[in-house]
């Protein structure tokens, strides 16, 4: 029975050496994980600052500065002011499709320009007439634009230029704007 149990122990210490031998180094699938985690977190770091890199080197401007040097003088832009006559009525006109306007201006020509003040001033009832026919041809749809009132100001001032002889008015300001 000695022989059996010495048999018995030795095939189970050829069996423990055998599996020692298969499986080599063992690591935790805990200690994995964690490595996994880590090495995926510091991927996300390089391709960040790759992005960052890519980024900077695309926004920066390879020319020159953009800023001027303090020799350089800064201009400012003049906005031209101007005065303005203003047409005390509005005008209300029905347009073609039946719907009704309203609209109040102001007509803007260079501050000081005299001559043009006085023309302007003497032909407003020509002016009226000029804007009351014009909206008499629209439609409402043609307020729909959101450039509508700038399309407006364009064709009001190429007639009404038209009929001055001289000066020039060079803005018109909607005061009121009313479509009903």
């Amino acid at each position: 029975m000695a022989d059996v149990e010495n048999a018995e122990y030795e095939e189970n210490e050829g069996a423990e050496e055998q599996q020692s031998t298969k499986k080599g180094f063992s690591v935790s699938p805990f200690l994995v994980k964690i490595l996994g985690i880590i090495a995926a977190a510091i991927g996300v770091v390089v391709i960040c600052v790759i992005v960052v890199i890519v980024m900077l080197k695309v926004m920066t401007p390879t020319g020159g500065s953009n800023i001027p040097s303090q020799d350089v003088g800064i201009k400012s832009i003049k906005k031209e002011h101007h005065e303005f006559l203003k047409i005390d009525e509005a005008f209300r006109q029905q347009l073609i499709d039946g719907k009704m306007i309203q609209v109040k201006i102001a007509l803007g020509y260079k501050s000081g320009d005299k001559k043009t003040q006085q023309e302007l001033s003497q032909i407003i009832p020509e002016i009226r007439d000029i804007v009351i026919k014009h909206l008499g041809r629209l439609k409402g749809e043609y307020f729909n634009d959101e450039n509508a009132l700038d399309h407006l100001e364009e064709d009001l001032l190429k007639q009404i230029n038209r009929v001055l002889n001289s000066g020039k008015v060079e803005k018109i300001y909607f005061q009121e704007y009313t479509l009903m």
